[in-house]
């Protein structure tokens, strides 16, 4: 299952970055056509597909070519999946009918149900209709451009449920800030009350300090790529990831042939050949502004890096009192730059495309040829000097009116936006959120944000989805779930539906619960009473099974099978002493997990500790081995997923380790699993390094092992993990 999803989207990839595709000289469209009406005889088909239609679309081929090719059109064939699964006869017409209809005017698939008065299908698999390099539209204002003459539009801008609707215009946004302002200005005076939560001055205080919007949790889980040696590519690592496919930032990256350390201000490249040794460097211009890198991607021979930049300068507020010294303030700006960079020559990186988005950076992803840029900004400070001021801008402009979306509260601003690898100097699409701050997970299909509320005593959690068409992002629907969600993983997209766990903490008794929710968000089926005085500490997804842990003072994994979406059902348990903060799939039939090993009656911890779960049968779920770190007391790969290899094909499980016993040590420790047990295979002190833990990464290239920091890289053969280099940056 794991390589068929691997090998299946590797497939989808590639399809997405095919190059040109010419018509030949002497094309014979009613060759085509016999051939495809002998082919297609019995396939039933819609009428749009009818053969007497095909004939009229081959007809015109030729002299809409020529016709094209006269206007420096490139013929391109720009949705290649959709005909992965056909048979030969449904292949030959869908190429037709693909190749004529994105010929004219290099309209998508979308846009031509949309010409033939088909609705929009939000359901539909989001890279099917993924925009090309000639096909991406022009942006205005910040978002996407409307269509020109000739053109189909997009989709029309829609609301994500209840939870988030669309301002409509900025006197909606001015409006909600100026309640806020007052709600404000009656905490500072000691009277706030708002749906029964006294907003304190210190809680005004944390308002005006970063974005709250994290990553922290929820994401559905990565599905193991099994790297495969083919001829001259090496196996290599890659960024450990919440979502399968979809790529996220690391402080150390590699591409098989290079290491690349973000450092700060700059990142190094490093060659990795019989002895490391740095080659180039990427250093952006920040001109007068303080910056830092904070996020780095790498694709071939494009490096993608988002830098931070601070701006400070004296502004002059005038008193109404002439008499009255005008007051002097520092007046501070925070914005991203997404910088791509062409590295095909690493000793000259060459800049080729920015992009600046006001805000200080919460998160990114990269899905294919597309990156995702989220920053938080908080708009109170610049509604009170001017309410034009308040509306963030993206690449000098203001978010555009019908872009906008508004949850019931708050003065938070989460801008999203879309930038294509092929122009990237250019915003494919953005939109602003406002509210009082949301948890952000990107699925395969879709974006969700989700929070934490109380509604009369009772926490519960709410979801907003949005669609991810080809960069376009619109609000697909919105769900309230009772409990909060509590482990990175313990939400999961698959096929368009969602699958959530959650504690519910407002009770008597801590309970768990699991939803499974339609396209729609609408649940169709749910787990209740789970557990009861226990809460879950982990959680993965597989197919249709789900796996989590709660913890009280003993370990139980539990597993449910969700194949039938009306009626979940709970199918395995297994107690054991201790407790998993992390799982990780070994395979198709073992789970891994990393947490603490305690005591069963006072909960002390005693250790780290390594577990390998038997889930063959999930019905019998069993442990076939597991290993107490002694001396241990803490490891970041309990908490931050991407400090952790854990890679099954190489069958290498590699993490930092933590003792506080005598001082601090820290050790970065590597196992193996045998089939009975953890053997480990390197142990390496970094005492002497003074780095941060956080920031340890193992990598391997092929026979090569390193222990990869952005200030330090240490190099080991993989025959006997020996020690070969130690590469200092200076």
């Amino acid at each position: 299952m794991i390589e068929k999803e691997k090998r299946s989207r590797a497939l989808n990839r590639e399809a997405d970055n095919m190059q040109d595709m010419s018509l030949p000289e002497d094309f014979d469209g009613q060759a085509i056509y016999e051939r495809i009406r002998q082919s297609a005889e019995q396939v039933e088909i819609p009428e749009s597909l009818s053969p007497e239609n095909i004939l009229e679309k081959c007809k015109k081929l030729p002299q809409q070519k020529v016709a094209e090719e006269k206007e420096g059109k490139k013929f391109r064939f720009r949705n290649p999946k959709l005909i992965g699964g056909l048979s030969a006869a449904a292949v030959f017409l869908i190429c037709c009918i693909s190749l004529r209809g994105m010929m004219m005017g290099g309209k998508s698939a979308m846009e031509e149900n949309a010409a033939a008065g088909e609705g929009f299908d939000a359901a539909a698999p989001m890279e099917e209709y993924e925009l090309t390099e000639e096909s991406a539209p022009a942006e205005a204002d910040g978002g996407m451009a409307e269509a020109g003459a000739g053109e189909e539009k997009l989709p029309e801008r829609k609301n994500a449920g209840e939870l988030y609707t669309l301002a409509g215009s900025y006197e909606a946004v001015y409006e909600r800030l100026e309640e806020e302002k007052s709600a404000r200005e009656n905490s500072m005076n000691g009277s706030g009350m708002r749906d029964g939560a006294m907003i304190t001055e210190d809680a005004v205080a944390d308002l005006a300090e970063e974005s709250a919007f994290t990553t922290g949790t929820a994401e559905s889980m990565k599905q193991e790529s099994l790297m495969e040696a083919s001829g001259e590519a090496e196996r290599y690592s890659e960024t450990n990831v919440q979502t399968f496919g979809i790529d996220e930032s690391d402080v150390v990256k590699t591409d098989g042939e290079y290491l690349y350390l973000l450092r700060g201000s700059s990142v190094s490249i490093i060659s990795t050949g019989e002895e490391m040794k740095q080659i180039g460097e990427v250093r952006p211009e920040t001109g007068d502004s303080a910056a830092s890198v904070c996020a780095m991607y790498v694709d071939g021979d494009k490096m993608v890096l988002m830098l931070q930049e601070y701006t400070a300068g004296l502004a002059e507020e005038e008193r109404e009192d002439p008499s009255d010294y005008d007051l002097l303030y520092i007046e501070e700006g925070r914005s991203v730059s997404v910088l791509t960079y062409d590295i095909g020559d690493k000793e000259h990186p060459v800049l080729t495309g920015k992009v600046t988005q006001d805000g200080s950076y919460v998160t990114s992803r990269k899905d294919g040829n597309l990156v995702y840029l989220f920053t938080g900004q908080y708009l109170l400070e610049d509604y009170g000097k001017d309410p034009s001021d308040a509306i963030p801008e993206i690449n000098a402009r203001k978010v555009a009116e019908d872009c906008i979306y508004m949850g019931d509260r708050g003065e938070r601003a989460l801008l999203i936006s879309s930038i294509s690898l092929y122009r990237p100097e250019e915003v494919r699409d953005a939109v602003m959120i406002l509210d009082e701050g949301s948890e952000i997970y990107m699925g395969e299909n879709s974006l969700y944000l989700y929070r934490t509320n109380y509604r009369e005593r009772a926490e519960i959690t709410e979801i907003a989805k949005f669609s991810l068409t080809g960069g376009f992002l619109n609000g697909e629907g919105a769900a309230t779930l009772r409990g909060m969600v509590r482990d990175t993983f313990a939400i999961h997209e698959k096929d368009h539906k969602l699958r959530v766990l959650t504690t519910d903490m407002s009770g008597a008794d801590w309970e768990n619960c699991l939803f499974l929710l339609n396209e729609d968000l609408k649940v169709t089926g749910k787990l209740e009473h789970i557990a009861v005085g226990e809460s879950i500490y982990a959680a993965r997804y597989l197919g249709d099974m789900a796996y989590f842990i709660t913890y009280r003072n003993m370990d139980p994994l539990f597993a449910a099978d969700l194949s039938d979406e009306r009626n979940p059902k709970l199918v395995g348990e297994l107690e054991i002493t201790g407790f998993s903060e992390y799982l990780h799939f070994w395979g198709e039939d073992k789970l891994l997990g990393l947490g603490f090993e305690t005591d069963p009656k006072t909960g002390q911890q005693k250790g780290l500790k390594l577990v390998m779960f038997d889930m063959a049968d999930p019905a019998e779920l069993k442990v076939l081995g597991s290993k107490v770190l002694q001396d241990t007391s803490y490891s970041p790969a309990l908490y931050d997923y991407k400090t952790i290899l854990a890679d099954p094909g190489e069958n290498l499980i590699g993490f930092l380790v933590e003792s506080y016993d005598r001082g601090v040590k820290r050790d970065y420790e590597l196992y193996q699993w045998n089939g009975e047990g953890f053997e480990r295979i390197l142990s390496e002190n970094l005492d002497e390094d003074g780095y941060d833990n956080a920031n340890y990464r193992g990598m391997y290239i092929g026979e090569k092992f390193y222990i990869a920091h952005p200030e330090v890289v240490r190099y080991y053969d993989r025959e006997n993990y020996e020690r070969k280099q130690v590469l200092k940056m200076e």
